[in-house]
């Protein structure tokens, strides 16, 4: 075997996955390598004193891959090709003598772009140079871009006997002695692993490098690049602005960000005009798979949940403070339909102040397309970092490792999202809050310690003083105007109500019943709200909750609580019990 590191450029500042990459070619008997994640973007290296920025595919052929003889790149769209005159001259030499033993005539007609047909080309081209005498002719890299497209994920029993034919010729060249003794480096570009064929992603000569996001220093020194060489004129300490709040940009999302800059009526001194485009960026990237949510208020805005809010304002002393290690990685909120689950955690993201997403539906018909959209939304998540993620409905949007019917999508997908929330090293870093009224339906994969590990229990209100506080935040949150400043006190100051009232009404209700209210003043003209038209309210409103449901929803909470001190007295139930009380009411869910 030859040696390997003499192939390995010297570079300055390099990614880490280039020097992981290199690291792991030089050191051992890998020949393919699944590059996956950020590979659109642009590389940082420093080469012979000078920064550069190149597309992904042409650092690895003009820097990574330049002590290579022959360098062979293929896309379904512009077919095999090769960076240099000299190397393609040599590629169509092999294809004529090829074409005179097999009775092809590619070298004159073109070379082929069907996977099959072009794989098994390479291959036979590349086992030709092998069989050579020369040993610079052995020094060889094949780049697959678009990869997913190449080697699919066909379903169980379906697929055609091509595209299976294609998984199967990469495997035969990966696994050749030769290819394996010599300098032969496969690579494969593709922002999913998950989208490619099985067969493909478990060669066992193969490593599977991840891509992420430009960090912090990236982002700066590409920001400093173009700011000099387009003279935009941004400051020093506007580019500290800059870099720090487009985490989760790629390197040409921010090129096209500073771009505006030249059509003027752009101001980068307004951290918040720069979160609102790359909002805008991030969304329209991720086709609807995840929406950034907008805190407007922070934990002083939630009632009721007292005990809930003291333990999230502890958890926000810790994050603000950088004592990250001591942050749960995520957390399970549970209660009725109506109890503020949502309003409680965009509330706590408020408190901290860090950005908040809210996945959503990234199921696909399409084969592969799934996966692909799971690995954006991880990327993207890594990128963002520190970040809230919330993920509602949680029992029917997480699905199980058990899922079939589908052919191992469902298993495949739940494997996956559930190892990257339990990566302790995005502890501190992204938040998970799962939120559901089932946490009994929930697998018990997400809800173990290492993923959702705080499980917080919101209860309905049952008391004046809940239905206060919330009438109280809910005014300031519609801007309703009234004219009483209470539910339960005396005319005029209050509406005179009494707590049998309003006790089966959860706080989603009541504010229910205040638009309606305010509706009814507004169409009478007025825009302050009268007793009467809450009263008038509350004897038509009939709630669209059952009393089963709520209490099976509620010992469910209970049950899940991983601590004693956030259950109400009220609540604080023997095990057992709770087991016979919660099986008793199975049957009315």
């Amino acid at each position: 075997m030859s040696d390997k590191s003499e192939l390995v450029p010297k570079l300055i500042d390099a990614p880490q996955w280039a020097d992981d990459m290199a690291r792991k070619y030089a050191s051992s008997a890998l020949s393919v390598f699944t590059l996956h994640g950020n590979v659109l973007d642009l590389v940082e290296y420093t080469q012979e004193g000078q920064r550069r920025f190149l597309p992904l595919v042409d650092f690895l052929t003009d820097v990574f891959f330049a002590q290579r003889s022959l360098v062979i790149t293929y896309d379904l769209s512009s077919g095999i090709q090769c960076p240099q005159k000299e190397m393609r001259a040599a590629m169509l030499k092999s294809v004529r003598a090829l074409d005179t033993i097999r009775g092809t005539d590619y070298a004159e007609r073109g070379l082929p772009k069907d996977p099959l047909k072009a794989i098994e080309l390479i291959k036979r081209v590349i086992r030709g140079r092998l069989s050579s005498a020369k040993p610079s002719e052995k020094r060889i890299a094949l780049i697959i871009k678009y990869s997913e497209t190449v080697f699919t994920e066909a379903e169980a029993g379906g697929g055609s006997v091509p595209d299976r034919a294609t998984s199967i010729a990469l495997a035969e060249l990966a696994s050749d002695p030769d290819v394996l003794m010599n300098d032969v480096t496969i690579v494969l570009v593709t922002e999913s692993v998950l989208a490619m064929s099985k067969r493909v992603q478990a060669l066992p000569s193969g490593a599977t490098i991840q891509i992420p996001l430009p960090d912090e220093e990236a982002r700066e020194h590409y920001i400093e690049r173009v700011n000099g060489r387009a003279e935009l004129g941004i400051s020093d300490q506007l580019i500290q602005v800059l870099k720090k709040h487009t985490s989760g940009l790629t390197l040409m999302q921010i090129r096209s960000l500073l771009q505006e800059a030249k059509l003027g009526n752009v101001d980068f001194g307004k951290p918040d005009y720069i979160y609102r485009r790359k909002r805008e960026m991030i969304e329209t990237e991720c086709r609807g798979l995840l929406e950034f949510i907008e805190p407007k208020y922070n934990l002083s805005m939630v009632a009721v949940h007292d005990r809930a809010v003291d333990e999230l304002k502890r958890d926000s002393k810790l994050v603000l403070a950088g004592h990250l290690d001591a942050v749960p990685m995520g957390y399970l909120i549970t209660g009725p339909a109506g109890a503020g689950k949502s309003f409680l955690i965009k509330s706590f993201a408020g408190e901290i102040g860090i950005p908040c997403v809210e996945l959503k539906n990234f199921r696909d018909k399409w084969v592969g397309a799934t996966e692909q959209n799971l690995e954006k939304i991880i990327n993207v998540l890594s990128g963002l970092a520190p970040v809230a993620c919330i993920i509602d409905e949680a029992d029917a949007y997480m699905g199980t490792r058990e899922g079939g019917g589908d052919s191992g999508v469902s298993s495949r997908v739940f494997s996956r999202l559930t190892s990257f929330m339990g990566d302790t090293a995005n502890r501190g870093k992204i938040l998970w809050f799962l939120i559901t009224n089932r946490p009994d339906l929930l697998a018990i994969d997400l809800k173990r310690q290492g993923r959702a590990e705080k499980h917080i229990p919101l209860f309905p209100p049952d008391e004046e003083k809940h239905y206060e506080d919330l009438f109280k935040v809910f005014r300031k949150k519609l801007g309703i105007k009234t004219e009483f400043e209470t539910l339960f006190g005396p005319p005029p100051e209050g509406a005179a109500l009494k707590l049998s009232d309003v006790n089966s009404h959860s706080g989603a209700d009541l504010e229910a019943l205040l638009v309606r209210a305010k509706g009814i003043a507004l169409l009478e003209g007025r825009e302050v709200l009268q007793i009467d038209d809450l009263v008038s309210c509350l004897a038509d409103y009939m709630s669209p909750v059952y009393p089963q449901q709520v209490e099976y929803q509620i010992l469910q909470a209970v049950a899940e609580s991983t601590s004693r001190s956030l259950i109400p007295e009220k609540w604080q139930i023997e095990p057992l019990e709770l087991t016979h009380r919660i099986q008793a009411l199975r049957p009315y869910v």
